[in-house]
């Protein structure tokens, strides 16, 4: 009973009448070399004992029906867990969260998406269903944009920008801007909504702006960029009345408003100074900014997709950065210190 809280009347209240229904709920009140400090025994003897009285109401739980298990594998919602990752990843030098963002990422690439490319919504035991919704979209090319920012393999940002497209023909509103819930082929709706309201999760149009800027500064494609423009002219006025129910929307607007900047790395990504270069890069908090990796080379696919990059070589072999903003570039330089002052210029 010490162990695990339990109280004779019950150790919760209900959260609608503030009464405790006289049953418990069993979680650790304390670290048990704490329980066992203050009983006066050794630790390993009161985790031997603990062991045995787990395995008692183990046993005794598994007399119950089980819950229903919502085990179904959703694209949305591993968009976001790959955006997380991935980020998390490069910040803290960890390969093993950018591998969690490129399993999952693959995953939904292989088993999520129709033969026409387009994306599914959930998957369960083998079998993918039910077209997917704007927040599928949004979410998942988040996540690739933070996949390929971390991993610099060009097969993610080449997809990112494919689904983009995608996205764009059938969920974009042509004549008030902002994306709608569902594409322009799915089941007909008395309506069909536009969402905004960032909530537990981000709306998926606020999540699209980002992309959107994004992708149009990683690309230079000035046609991404008018759609962001427009799709923060949609919801404007809704953003303006509530600001903090629209953190992720401002988020988005903050990068337009600028100043943001594009950062391109020439050099070998698996080379010693090309990773000191990215480990300084990351070691600051810059949000406003897209990263583009321009391997060494004379045919790189990063120049097909952003033509800018073609001309920006490594110097003598060595991590060069280009700091950019408009397309404007800095001197380009090879000294990391170097490039986070030209950042924070």
């Amino acid at each position: 009973m010490e162990l695990y809280g339990f109280e004779a009347g019950g150790n919760f209240s209900e959260q609608s009448t503030g009464h405790k229904p006289g049953t418990n709920i069993p979680h650790l009140t304390q670290p048990l070399s704490e329980l066992a400090r203050s009983r006066g025994q050794e630790p390993e003897k009161l985790t031997e004992r603990v062991e045995s009285i787990r395995q008692t109401l183990f046993d005794a739980r598994e007399k119950r029906i089980h819950p229903y298990k919502d085990d179904k594998i959703l694209t949305d919602w591993n968009g976001l867990m790959m955006a997380a990752f991935a980020k998390a990843g490069r910040v803290l030098n960890n390969d093993a969260y950018i591998g969690t963002a490129r399993h999952a990422a693959d995953f939904v690439l292989k088993s999520l998406r129709k033969d026409n490319g387009r994306l599914l919504h959930r998957y369960r035991n083998g079998e993918a269903g039910i077209d997917a919704t704007a927040e599928d979209y949004a979410f998942f090319i988040w996540g690739l944009l933070e996949l390929y920012e971390s991993s610099f393999e060009i097969d993610y940002l080449e997809t990112a920008l494919d689904l983009n497209n995608d996205f764009i023909q059938h969920f974009w509103d042509e004549q008030n801007g902002g994306f709608y819930l569902t594409a322009d082929d799915a089941e007909e709706l008395i309506s069909r909504p536009k969402e905004v309201y960032d909530g537990a999760i981000p709306s998926a149009n606020s999540v699209a702006l980002l992309n959107l800027v994004r992708l149009g500064r990683i690309t230079a494609n000035t046609d991404l960029e008018t759609k962001a423009h427009q799709l923060g002219e949609a919801f404007g006025q809704t953003v303006a009345k509530a600001p903090m129910a629209h953190a992720m929307m401002l988020v988005g607007l903050d990068f337009i408003v600028g100043p943001s900047r594009e950062i391109v790395i020439a050099g070998d990504v698996n080379a010693i100074d090309t990773q000191a270069m990215l480990t300084a890069l990351w070691s600051r908090f810059e949000p406003n900014k897209v990263v583009v990796m321009r391997p060494i080379g004379d045919g790189p696919k990063i120049a097909q997709i952003a033509e800018y990059t073609k001309n920006q070589h490594s110097l003598d072999g060595k991590a060069t950065a280009y700091v950019c903003q408009n397309y404007a570039c800095q001197l380009p330089t090879t000294d990391p210190g170097k490039m986070l002052e030209l950042i924070g210029q």
